[in-house]
């Protein structure tokens, strides 16, 4: 898994060096999103025009590199800081010892970050910061150690397990210890990044006044190739395709390069 990583720090609250107050940090996270699939390294094809203007007026790190190949390890090295060769997630564990993880809905998650890990929300916390992370977990299920409202987030929406994260219209979501029931009857109604977007809306609105730190870690644009049907259209006719069957274990697509070029710039839009 490619990871491609921007930090947004919003510094307005401390515009001078007279001004004590701690800047708000949302640090968005893009699933599987290679160096070259923006404008800012050079991408002619695909519509990046909000990311593009962050590298612009911001910092581009060109030497920034993901901790591991595949999503947990990844995930796990971001928020704990250590190498891989020292961390305690070194693969995307299933965890299959439970059972049979991929046709028992009950048994959500993978291997949970251990309790005595020191991650990036935990060290927010202790500076007296309001912590959410918003997207896809991976690095344990609720009511463990790895839940990530014991890991140093006090507000977390999204997918707590990766595997339910290779559908964008999964029938649920995680808000907190709760789980969110949408898309009832396999109805593709509720687009996940959607949802992501207006439950980190929220966050912002009700955190007025306080020091925030927001990891938004959105699935755009690992596997399945889904995307909402207006997005889509604006890249159909744009590629030479080549139908996706589905061999490879995700679902299908009649058009895979405008599915993954209209993801991406629905990710830029929100």
């Amino acid at each position: 898994m490619r990871l491609l990583l921007i930090v947004l720090l919003s510094l307005s609250a401390c515009s001078t060096s007279q001004d004590s107050a701690p800047p708000n940090i949302l640090f968005i996270l893009a699933d599987d999103l290679g160096y070259g699939d923006v404008g800012c390294f050079g991408q002619q094809h695909i519509k990046t025009p909000n990311l593009d203007k962050l590298a612009a007026q911001g910092m581009k790190m060109t030497r920034h590199y993901s901790g591991s190949p595949v999503c947990a390890p990844s995930r796990c090295v971001l928020l704990t800081g250590k190498h891989t060769g020292h961390s305690y997630i070194r693969d995307n564990d299933e965890m299959n010892e439970r059972g049979d993880v991929w046709t028992d809905p009950a048994l959500e998650g993978q291997r949970p970050l251990l309790e005595s890990e020191i991650t990036m929300g935990e060290v927010f916390q202790d500076a007296g910061y309001t912590t959410s992370f918003i997207g896809k977990w991976g690095l344990g299920w609720t009511g463990t150690e790895g839940d990530p409202n014991e890991q140093g987030f006090e507000h977390f929406f999204g997918y707590i397990c990766q595997r339910v994260a290779h559908n964008y219209y999964p029938d649920h979501l995680h808000r907190n210890q709760q789980k969110i029931s949408i898309n009832p009857d396999g109805n593709e109604v509720d687009y996940s990044p959607d949802l992501m977007v207006g439950e980190a809306l929220n966050f912002l609105d009700n955190t007025k006044g306080k020091p925030f730190m927001m990891i938004y870690a959105t699935p755009v644009p690992h596997l399945a190739l889904q995307v909402p049907q207006d997005s889509l259209d604006e890249y159909i006719g744009a590629f030479d395709e080549t139908p996706y069957d589905g061999s490879s274990g995700y679902r299908p697509h009649h058009a895979p390069r405008a599915a993954y070029a209209a993801m991406i710039t629905r990710m830029d839009r929100d």
